[in-house]
């Protein structure tokens, strides 16, 4: 996928902001705070209809004393045939509202795979040492990218684990019944077991491709494996491989807890509260790998989310590489830059020049919000 043209306005402190990326590698250059993560969540919230930051909307972007703020984005597949508009047109206080090739988008949730894209932002190193929402974050975003099949049946989940916890609630407070409760239970076990089949599948291609990606970070001898640990399975096993078998292992899940769900007025069981395991030479990372090790492994994620993502949709996503450079070491940069496809159309911003292995196709600089291009 080729992002082709970016028209923003009223983004932040991006007043007006008219560019045609290079197809291949773009580096903003530029001091902190001038806007270059700004133009990069504009990508992301085209893509995803999303914010960077947790606790912000879409009111977020608009920028100050105004009401209003527009995005927008010509979109062509990697062999030109196709091309698509994207817009999303933001109002102060109203829903956010997204078109698709002019025309409205509804449900919004259609946006997903339009501009398939993979962000990475400094935040993201501290994904293997996070806790267990970073990653089924992770995996949630990835995952929809790929499959509005997925998507939909997060949504579903979501809406029936959120009447279930909000029936468990009053139970518990002593203002409803138990038949309440339940009365969310197959929809509930049917939504998620289709959600965990998804996501095992997932981990288990994402397995191989981030183990490729380790050896050549952090060298051969760093061995790192990815396992999905759900709160459905067996205690002292995994889960089953097949979906009835799986919405049974559920179904007996939620009749074990029931009683501390009943008394705490939560669910306690469901890909809600799973996890993806990540270990480094058989040690569980978060706990043994060194703190350059976790970032490589953080790496390692998403650039075999790029892998997953090409491979899914027959195309690449754009890559995001928010000010990443800084956190690294010089020899993590290089080994970075040095495994960035040069297929994918990646843009990458910093505070200060790259190592000299990296030659990007256009060189741009962020100053105050003002975009200029200086090379490419």
């Amino acid at each position: 996928m080729i992002l082709t043209h970016l028209h923003l306005f009223q983004v932040r402190n991006l007043e007006r902001i008219d560019w045609e990326p290079h197809p291949r590698a773009n580096l903003l250059l530029g001091s902190n705070a001038q806007g270059k993560t700004n133009l990069l969540e504009s990508i992301f919230f085209l893509g995803t209809t999303k914010t960077l930051r947790a606790g912000t909307g879409p009111d977020d972007l608009i920028q100050h004393h105004t009401d209003e703020a527009l995005l927008r984005a010509k979109v062509s597949h990697q062999e030109g045939v196709i091309t698509r508009d994207l817009e999303a047109q933001l109002k102060r206080g109203q829903p956010k509202r997204f078109l698709l090739n002019f025309k409205k988008l509804s449900p919004l949730s259609r946006i997903f795979g339009q501009l398939p894209v993979v962000l990475f932002t400094p935040e993201d190193l501290e994904l293997v040492k996070a806790g267990p929402t970073a990653r089924r974050l992770y995996l949630d975003l990835e995952i929809s990218q790929a499959s509005q099949a997925y998507l939909q049946d997060l949504t579903r989940y979501q809406r029936s684990l959120k009447q279930r916890n909000s029936a468990l609630k009053a139970y518990a407070e002593g203002r409803g019944s138990l038949d309440n409760v339940h009365a969310f239970d197959e929809e509930l076990i049917a939504s998620g077991t289709a959600i965990l089949g998804f996501r095992v599948a997932a981990v288990t291609e994402l397995d191989l491709l981030a183990a490729q990606v380790q050896a050549r970070l952090g060298g051969p001898d760093e061995k790192l494996e990815l396992r999905y640990l759900s709160t459905v399975a067996p205690a002292a096993g995994r889960l089953p491989s097949d979906p009835e078998s799986i919405a049974h292992q559920f179904r007996l899940r939620l009749r074990e807890r029931a009683r501390e769900e009943q008394a705490r007025g939560t669910t306690l069981s469901g890909p809600h509260r799973d996890d993806l395991e990540l270990t480094l030479n058989g040690q569980k990372a978060r706990l043994f790998a060194s703190q350059g090790q976790q970032r490589s492994i953080a790496l390692s994620l998403k650039l075999a989310e790029v892998q997953f993502l090409t491979r899914k949709l027959g195309e690449s996503p754009v890559l995001l590489l928010d000010d990443v450079l800084s956190e690294l070491d010089l020899q993590r940069q290089s080994q970075l830059l040095a495994l960035l496809d040069q297929k994918v159309q990646t843009f990458v911003t910093s505070t200060h020049a790259t190592p000299e292995a990296y030659q990007p196709d256009q060189v741009l600089t962020m100053d105050q919000g003002r975009l200029k291009v200086d090379r490419g």
